[in-house]
């Protein structure tokens, strides 16, 4: 699978700890994405699927679950489907998104998936719509599907939160769906600049 990177331990994205995979390509490209860099479809880090399963279940016992978004995960679906039905085996649970809304996902035939997955967010990001009050969602027009009683909307967060990473080189990351007046306060306040 062409990932283009892994966050191990995120509490942004779905509820608990989760490891957090974003995906590498993405045939949607919806303008004023946030992610314009995971757009291109050539190899990133390209990871076995057995590999990549493997890398997350070490993390087990320190996360509730998995949350993949990119990118777009769909584009590759059938290491997608490969990965989330050996996490799923494993009672991990599994957030994934998807620029494309629900049906276009079951008129391409990828409804099988939803048997593995908790929660699907879809949608494409509409800029004009664009909200940082609505949690994981970054645009009024998407929308959550729970396919198991795992989780209900009630369990996912309702306003927009970022986490700031530090690797051990000291660069940072900054992940969520930040509103850059806020952001720039917070860095300012920690003395740091994007």
């Amino acid at each position: 699978m062409n990932i283009a990177h892994i966050e191990e331990y995120s509490f942004i994205y779905g509820p608990g700890c989760r490891s957090v995979i974003w995906t590498q390509g993405c045939s949607i490209r919806c303008p004023g994405c946030w992610n314009k860099h995971l757009w291109a479809f050539t190899p990133n880090k390209e990871i076995p699927i057995d590999a990549l399963a493997a890398h997350i279940l070490k993390q087990r016992a320190f996360i509730e679950g998995i949350t993949i978004l990119g990118g777009e995960p769909f584009d590759q679906y059938t290491e997608l489907f490969h990965l989330c039905k050996i996490l799923a085996d494993e009672k991990l649970s599994l957030i994934v998104y998807s620029g494309y809304e629900k049906q276009q996902l079951i008129d391409k035939g990828y409804a099988p998936i939803f048997q593995c997955i908790d929660v699907l967010i879809s949608g494409p990001y509409i800029e004009s719509l664009r909200s940082t009050e609505l949690g994981l969602i970054g645009s009024s027009n998407q929308c959550y599907d729970f396919f198991t009683a795992r989780y209900s909307k009630t369990d996912l967060v309702t306003a927009n939160e970022i986490e700031i990473s530090f690797t051990n080189t000291g660069s940072m990351q900054i992940y969520g769906y930040p509103d850059d007046e806020k952001t720039e306060k917070l860095l300012r306040m920690m003395n740091l600049t994007r």
